[in-house]
This record gives C-alpha cells, structure tokens and sequence, in this order.
C-alpha cells in the first residue's frame, strides 16, 4: 500500500489551475466580460460585415494570436 503525501495550499492550487487550464483547452470556450459600450459596438460591427459576431471575435482572436505567436518565435 503506498503512503500518499499531503499536498500543499500552493501545490494544491497549481494542481487546480491545471486542471482548469486543461478543462478549458478541452472544451475550447472562452468566456470574458465586455460593457454595455464594447458590446453594441461589437453588434454594430458585426451586424455591418453579416457575420454572427462570435464567428467575428473567433476569427479577431485567431488573427491577433498568430501574430503574437510570430512575434514570439521572432524573439526566442
């Protein structure tokens, strides 16, 4: 029978945080608060271009993530 070892508070949590990280790569669903402003904006924005604005803000995401992933390898 194997003895297990007490986790610490900061162990405990960096356990949780990964589980969490990779409950939120597995779904693939982000989720963030915007104001009253940014949200008729974004509406606006994309009622303007026919586009579904969550296909939009994927799409806004996706762009700029690439060129921050460029702008890492760039520096490394």
């Amino acid at each position: 029978m194997s003895v297990k070892k007490k986790l610490t508070a900061q162990e405990r949590a960096k356990a949780s945080q990964a589980a969490a990280r990779q409950r939120v790569i597995e779904r693939g669903i982000v989720q963030f608060r915007a104001d009253e402003e940014i949200m008729d904006l974004l509406l606006r924005v994309a009622a303007h271009k026919r586009i579904p604005y969550g296909v939009m803000c994927r799409a806004w995401v996706v762009e700029r993530l690439r060129q921050e992933s460029a702008e890492l390898d760039q520096s490394a």
